[in-house]
Parts: C-alpha cells; sequence; structure tokens
C-alpha cells in the first residue's frame, strides 16, 4: 500500500496541468514529434539524425501517443510522463534489493516528490529513459549476482543493451561495469563475480540488444561521437589549462547536489522564490533543498563508512562515473547530461532517512514524524517551486510558447476560415509544423497575394516585414480584425518580441454599431470593453473612413482612457490599429479592427468606472476634434462605457 501511494503520488506530480506547464513546446521536443510522426508514415530509423542526433527509443514512444492522441503536446510529453511515474517501481526494488525494504519505500517516495526527476518526467526529452532502464538492470544484475542464475544475467544484459538507445549519456556506464567488476576482483569476489561463468549471459544480452544499433554506427560513426564533440570542453593542448578546467567543473558538479543546481531555466527551477526577489531571480535550485540536504549527506556519510559492502561500492562508483557527462561538457552541472546518476542518487537521501527512521535512540514515533516531516515538507516545496515555475513568463520564451500559440489559434480557425501562414514560421519553429502536420493551411511569402472567396480568411503575419501581400489581399468591402501575438524571445535574444500578427479579412461590409467621425479623417465604427481579469481590460475599436474623407497621409494615434469619479485610473496610447494597418492601405469601404489590452491599479467596476477614447497628433498632440452626431463644438473624446452613455 505504501509502494502504491508513492506511485500514485509520482503521478500526481507528473500528470496534473500536463501540457500547461511548462508552457509551449520546445523545439527539441517538436523535433521528437516531428520524427515519431514520420516513424507512422513508415521513416523508421536506429538513429535520428535531425537536431544534433538522438537515440530512437523515446521517438518511437511518442509515436504510439501520436497514434492515439495526434499531433499534440500532451502526445509528446505523455511517454515521460508515464516512465517517470512507473519508475517509482524499479527504484523500490533497486532500494530494496541494495538496502532494505525501508530504504526502497523511502527512495520511491523521494524519486516521486524531487524536483529533478519530477521535471525531466513532464517534458518531451529522451532524458528520462536512462532512469527506470538502469534501475531494472542493476536490480536485474544483482539477483543474477546473488543465485547465479544466466536467465538472470541474460535479462540484465539486455536490458543494459537498451540504455543506449535513450540518451548519449549511457555510453558512459560500460565505465561503471569495469569498475564494479575491478572492485569485486580486488575485495576477493572473483567466484561470484564469475559464477561459474553464468555471468556471460550478461554480455550475450547486452551484445543482441546493442547490435543494431553497433551496425548502425559503423555505417555512421558519427552516432558514437557528433554530439559530444560539440559540448566536450577540456583543452588537451594545455595539460594546466585542462587541470584547471577540469577541478573549476567538478566543483560545480559536486555543488549542484546542494548549493547550486543547472542554471539553464529550461532545466530547471528558480533558486529563490521569496516574493521580492522574484523578479530577479535566476536559475539554480540545487537537486535536494532544505529538507532533503541533510538526508543526502547523511547517506553520504553512510555510504563512505561501510564503502567495503558490495551494493555500497556499486552506487558511489555508479555516482561519481555519472558525473563525468556534465563534468566533460559545457554549462555544468546540466541536469540533461547529469540524468545518468538518477534514480541511485535518490538512494542517498533514502539511507539518510532510513538511519533517521532506525536510530536506536529517543522515542520511535519522533523519528518516524521527523522522516515523514522531511518528506512532505520536500513534497511541498516541489510543488510551490513548480507552480511558480510553470507561470513564469521567462520559462514559455524558453519553451516557445507562443509559437505552440499561433499553432493553436491557426488549428482553430480552420474550422470557418482560409488561413495562411508565414513560410518563415514552418522553417523556423518545429512546434508549428509538427502541430499543424495534417491541418489545411497554406504555406506563404510576404509578397504573396492570397484569393478572396465567401470565406474568412486569416493570415499570420511577420509583424516585422512587408505587408504588400496581405495589403493588395484585401478588397473592399472588407473588415480586417488585427490581433497582436504573444511575446517570444530566443535564448541569445535580449528582448521579448511579438512573434506574429494575425489579420482576419472578413469579405463585406460590417454593421456599425455607431458613427463617431474625428475631423472627418477617421470614424469609430464599433467599440467595446470586456473585463479579461480583475484588473485587465480588452478595448476593441472598429474604425474606417467617413464618407468624402481624404486620402490619409498619416495616422494619428489612440488614447484609451480609465476613469472613476476622482479621476484618470488608467491609459494607453498607440498608433491607430496599433500602426499594423499601413496608412496607404486605409481606403472608402474597409473596416479596421484592433485590441487594446489596459492594465488596471485596480480591479475594474462596471458600475463606476468610464471608459473614453480619442484620437491626437503624435507629433504636436493636437486632438483631433468630434463632427456631427450630436457632439458640440470642442468635443474631442468619446465615452465608450458605460455603453449607452449619451454624445
Amino acid at each position: 500500500m505504501l509502494l502504491l501511494l508513492a506511485v500514485l503520488l509520482a503521478a500526481l506530480f507528473r500528470f496534473y496541468q500536463l501540457g500547461h506547464w511548462p508552457p509551449g513546446l520546445y523545439r527539441d521536443e517538436a523535433f521528437n514529434g516531428l520524427d515519431a510522426a514520420a516513424v507512422l508514415r513508415g521513416d523508421w530509423h536506429l538513429f535520428f539524425p535531425a537536431n544534433n542526433g538522438r537515440e530512437p527509443l523515446y521517438i518511437y514512444l511518442i509515436a504510439i501517443a501520436i497514434a492515439l492522441l495526434g499531433s499534440t503536446v500532451i502526445a509528446v510529453r505523455l511517454p515521460a510522463a508515464i516512465v517517470g511515474t512507473l519508475t517509482t517501481l524499479p527504484t523500490y526494488l533497486l532500494g530494496r534489493d541494495w538496502f532494505g525494504r525501508t530504504t526502497g519505500l523511502l527512495a520511491a517516495f523521494i524519486w516521486a516528490v524531487t524536483f529533478w526527476p519530477v521535471h525531466l518526467s513532464r517534458i518531451g526529452l529522451r532524458t528520462i529513459l536512462l532512469a527506470p532502464l538502469l534501475a531494472l538492470a542493476f536490480w536485474l544484475g544483482t539477483r543474477a549476482y546473488r543465485t547465479g542464475r544466466g536467465l538472470w544475467w541474460g535479462v540484465a544484459g539486455a536490458i543494459y543493451g537498451l540504455t543506449f538507445y535513450t540518451y548519449l549519456a549511457a555510453r558512459f556506464t560500460p565505465l561503471i561495469l569495469v569498475a564494479v567488476a575491478l572492485y569485486l576482483l580486488l575485495t576477493g569476489r572473483r567466484d561470484r563475480l564469475w559464477a561459474n561463468g553464468q555471468s556471460l549471459w550478461f554480455l550475450a544480452g547486452a551484445a543482441v540488444a546493442l547490435a543494431p544499433l553497433a551496425f548502425a554506427a559503423i555505417d555512421d560513426p558519427g552516432i558514437i561521437m557528433g554530439r559530444t564533440g560539440q559540448v566536450f570542453i577540456l583543452d588537451t593542448g594545455d595539460p594546466g589549462g585542462m587541470l584547471s578546467t577540469l577541478w573549476s567543473q567538478t566543483g560545480k558538479a559536486l555543488g549542484m547536489f546542494f548549493w547550486r543546481g543547472d542554471n539553464i531555466l529550461r532545466h530547471n527551477a528558480l533558486l529563490d522564490y521569496s516574493a521580492a526577489s522574484i523578479p530577479d531571480a535566476s536559475p539554480g535550485r540545487p537537486v535536494f533543498d532544505l529538507f532533503m540536504v541533510g538526508p543526502f549527506l547523511l547517506g553520504v556519510g553512510w555510504c563512505l563508512w561501510r564503502w567495503r559492502r558490495p551494493a555500497v561500492a556499486t552506487l558511489l562508483l555508479w555516482q561519481i562515473i555519472m558525473l563525468g557527462p556534465t563534468i566533460l561538457t559545457e554549462d555544468t552541472p546540466h541536469f540533461l547530461r547529469a540524468a545518468g546518476l538518477l534514480p541511485g542518487l535518490v538512494l542517498l537521501p533514502a539511507i539518510g532517512l532510513n538511519a533517521i527512521w532506525q536510530w536506536p535512540h529517543g522515542p520511535a514515533w519522533v523519528r518516524r514524524v521527523a522522516v515523514i516531516g522531511l518528506l512532505a515538507g520536500s513534497a511541498f516545496l516541489t510543488a510551490r517551486d513548480y507552480a511558480h515555475y510553470g507561470r513564469q513568463p521567462e520559462v514559455g520564451y524558453l519553451f516557445e510558447s507562443a509559437a505552440s500559440d499561433l499553432a493553436t489559434s491557426a488549428m482553430s480557425d480552420t474550422a470557418s476560415a482560409d488561413v495562411y501562414l508565414d513560410q518563415r514560421f514552418w522553417e523556423g519553429w518545429p512546434s508549428i509544423p509538427f502541430l499543424l502536420e495534417d491541418k489545411a493551411v497554406t504555406l506563404v511569402n510576404e509578397a504573396d497575394v492570397t484569393a478572396a472567396g465567401n470565406r474568412p480568411v486569416v493570415r499570420y503575419a511577420w509583424p516585422y516585414g512587408s505587408l504588400v501581400g496581405l495589403q493588395d489581399s484585401v478588397t473592399a468591402p472588407a473588415n480586417v480584425d488585427i490581433t497582436v501575438g504573444p511575446l517570444a524571445r530566443g535564448d541569445l535574444e535580449p528582448e521579448a518580441y511579438s512573434l506574429y500578427t494575425r489579420y482576419e479579412i472578413t469579405p463585406g461590409e460590417i454593421a456599425a454599431s455607431r458613427s463617431d467621425n474625428f475631423d472627418g479623417r477617421f470614424e469609430l465604427r464599433g467599440a467595446g470593453v470586456t473585463a479579461v481579469s480583475p484588473t485587465s481590460l480588452q478595448v476593441d475599436l472598429t474604425w474606417g473612413l467617413p464618407p468624402d474623407a481624404p486620402t490619409p497621409d498619416r495616422l494619428p494615434a489612440v488614447f484609451i482612457h480609465v476613469l472613476d469619479e476622482t479621476g484618470l485610473v488608467a491609459q494607453g496610447d498607440s498608433t491607430l490599429a496599433g500602426g499594423l494597418w499601413p496608412v496607404d492601405s486605409w481606403q472608402p469601404g474597409i473596416t479596421v479592427t484592433s485590441h487594446h489590452l489596459i492594465e488596471l491599479p485596480e480591479p475594474f467596476d462596471p458600475a463606476h468606472h468610464q471608459v473614453t477614447i480619442g484620437l491626437y497628433w503624435p507629433d504636436s498632440q493636437e486632438r483631433l476634434p468630434l463632427l456631427d452626431s450630436g457632439y458640440t463644438m470642442g468635443d474631442d473624446q468619446v465615452t465608450i462605457w458605460p455603453p449607452d452613455a449619451a454624445p
């Protein structure tokens, strides 16, 4: 029952808001999805060459999910969540057989609630597969070592061979096997290691599992060292510099457990979530939070004191060697490259907690409550930190949530409109072709003119290029509804920017709900105010040219004022239609709708707040006067909320 509780807890931490926390779909995840979709079309590989090359096992799991769920964010991340949840079981088995049932159960709970494995289980990357296969291989190898049965050795070898189909850090694991074998030889356990030749079945099982990948590597040697060569940092030409770098890297790697973890926000949470520090906080949350640091250090000390025991020696050698992938590469400590430490790493605090649980001094209930309290505190911090993490705008930028939003919006538009997408988006953000793979969208360049039909046309345009093709696609009468896309920012880009602008072109004249004429130049045809949150207003404005208006040669700015009985509460100013409809495209018969978000310092009260708008020339600040429709001389603004306000 306790093990079942640990599994359910692991599932809760991995499935809650899956697909939304973290927001978006990072390009590495999207490449996995694209390759998985290609697998369903018959494009099979033992090693996928795109995106610096990737091992195949996780991609085939995504292919199964896509076959069931379609090309969605959930389909990419669901295998990781399932694998991460089920890894609770081999973690328990390994801990139980090495250090006893209580330690195994404690390790299962620590795996369930520790931020690092939780996060790896919520993103669609292949890294998460290494942990369960390593745990199973070590557990089965332990069974084989203790029983001397060839079947156990063969299955353990086959499972071990499969680790090479998961993640590149698996290439360090032969060093663990060599180190453990040397340890057993040096400590007089030669006969048990040899097991009358039964252990050769391990090599046979591993050889069978590895054979397909080995043959593929013979055809393409880049499979072995391609990505590794890109991130390897040691300069072998300078021995002194190499030793200095190695010393520094090792210190950073060791510090990740209790001092400072991965500094890449895509891999790790913020170091501090105190209210005052959130805006300026940086990544770097250590692997173990303040509740688990003590048990972790206690477990390390316990193991160092008992290093002669085979299980203890194997665990220590495992941890030391699998630090290599992050020590020898850039961005140390790197939580993806260090994933080979898992799930063995969680055994160390489990050993510490078990020492507290079994401590012969003091009341038993105090020790039990202390252990349960430490686990509960760690679970609370993970839940709190992940909720903050999932809502951080920077996390959305790094997981390219704006591109996913574009794809979601375009999918929705295909039901009622002909959708055209700038070619730039399809080529630059892999999540877009993955999410839109089987949807009816047409790719265009900036200069392409789209044919007008009876259905509305929606065009997703790059905001920083030419709109000539879009402008030429609009024929009066028509309404152009303009929506500014969400912000995006690449890894090396200093400022966030709107990723796209959505133009919805609806043929025919729209019914005007009002006609407020500003200086005979521009006319307000419609206005709406919507509270999108307690302190945010969306103001929708539709503009056109009044009869006999002169051809515009410049665009005024629009001001939006939110007022109460005491005066101005908030305001927003921007070029007419956000400046997203060029001045030379304003012509009779074409109306333009724009949407403006106004943030308020207090909750919006429909009964007491008033919203007014007007136009002015930015260079002179001169307001455009109102003409006709009951307005008196000198009027230069109109009230759009309350909607029934008199002129």
